[in-house]
């Protein structure tokens, strides 16, 4: 088994496209070629458009691009999502669309504060990272239309030149019409590590590997509960810095479990953290208040409700472990991996760009009158487990 590596940082769009983004990086330097799309992402034509089966929403499609669905295989009636995909000679041009649907959303919209701009006619939140937040810079929009609370990402070496095709795309946003009637619609077949490889440009790479499968029952139980859950892959060798993070584990579970959208960024900062004295909040927040759980202080024993699978366990490494969290973070981009069952004594987990061996793992698991402790196993200085994040999707509220 080799040592764990530092989750190098994904990006939330990474493989299939998931990307959530960071981890462990290789203790090898790796090269990454510099990926620069070779066409426009603005849409070329009205007529070209998506129309979600589901949702009834649509976007223009640029010239040579094509898009593919998600509805998850536990779908939602109020939950979609929609990868474009550019033409073949262009790497890594990859956007991801995650739709929410509800009479509450626009509240929930509003309780972000006050738009930074507007795409089109949509009010909207710009949520850019930058190397510093992410491997991959990504770009990241944030709007209402109607009662749609969209998420759309953009992560690619030089998003920043693509800020102003990004949102002429996303103007071509329309919610559902009028007379609108849903459609029965299927979600694609799970992409196996080579699948996505191609996806990203990528058909014939000669690194990464397949280490675990959607139903896989061994190490640790494998996807436990989850079964079938998704592919884990190996990215030791690897010249393309988006693929196998953990954070792409991560962003590729929730999105083809429940089409949740991609959340680009470190795995650190996935939740709250402190730097500098200042409190940050998690990217995670992106999403709607509403739709998720922050446990709290699972280092220090503190979180309120009982882990379970689907859930997803951040690890942040900070500056004191014995200050614990409020410390700050150090260097190191954390790691996430997911939650895949739960006893008495143990919490189980899938993870990526961790170890060839212990993707699967199982770490002990603490119930005592201030709440659920996890104590990690990785070896890393200064390393905790900041806690873990519940979807309402998944199952409803935390308890």
């Amino acid at each position: 088994m080799r040592p764990p590596r530092l989750c190098p940082l994904a990006t939330l769009l990474g493989a299939v496209v998931l990307a959530l983004s960071s981890c462990a990086a290789s203790s090898a330097q790796k090269t990454s070629p510099a990926f620069t799309p070779t066409s426009s992402a603005a849409p070329t034509s009205q007529a070209n458009r998506y129309v979600d089966a589901r949702l009834g929403f649509s976007i223009a499609l640029p010239s040579g691009w094509h898009a593919e669905t998600q509805y998850g295989r536990q779908p939602s009636s109020s939950l979609a999502a929609v990868t474009l995909i550019g033409d073949e000679d262009a790497t890594h041009q990859l956007i991801v669309i995650g739709v929410m649907r509800g009479p509450g959303l626009p509240a929930a919209f509003a309780q972000r504060g006050t738009p930074q701009e507007h795409i089109g006619t949509y009010p909207a939140f710009v949520g850019d990272r930058t190397p510093r937040e992410a491997r991959v810079p990504c770009l990241v929009r944030i709007f209402l239309a109607a009662q749609d609370y969209v998420i759309a990402t953009w992560c690619v070496m030089d998003a920043p030149a693509h800020t102003a095709a990004f949102e002429r795309l996303l103007a071509t946003y329309q919610p559902v019409a009028d007379g609108f009637a849903p459609r029965a619609a299927s979600s694609p077949t799970q992409q196996s590590c080579s699948d996505m490889q191609a996806q990203l440009g990528y058909p014939v790479a000669q690194w990464g590997r397949q280490l675990g499968t959607p139903r896989a029952t061994s190490p640790a139980r494998g996807w436990g509960t989850l079964a079938p859950g998704v592919y884990v892959c190996d990215n030791e060798g690897s010249a393309d810095r988006y693929l196998f993070q953990c954070t792409e584990l991560a962003n590729r579970f929730l999105y083809e479990r429940w089409a949740l959208a991609h959340i680009p960024g470190n795995a650190a900062r996935y939740y709250d953290y402190y730097q500098d004295g200042t409190l940050h909040p998690g990217v995670v927040r992106d999403f709607p208040a509403g739709t998720y759980q922050f446990s709290d202080d699972a280092s220090q024993g503190r979180s309120a409700f009982r882990p379970q699978a689907g859930d997803v366990l951040i690890f942040q490494d900070v500056l004191d472990p014995r200050v614990g969290w409020t410390s700050g973070l150090a260097a190191s981009p954390g790691h996430v991996a997911v939650v895949t069952a739960v006893d008495a004594t143990h919490l189980y987990l899938a993870q990526e760009n961790y170890s060839a061996t212990a993707y699967f793992q199982a770490l002990p698991l603490l119930h005592t009158g201030r709440g659920y402790a996890i104590t990690d196993r990785s070896g890393i200085a200064n390393r905790i487990v900041r806690g873990w994040i519940h979807f309402t999707v998944n199952g409803g509220p935390a308890h």
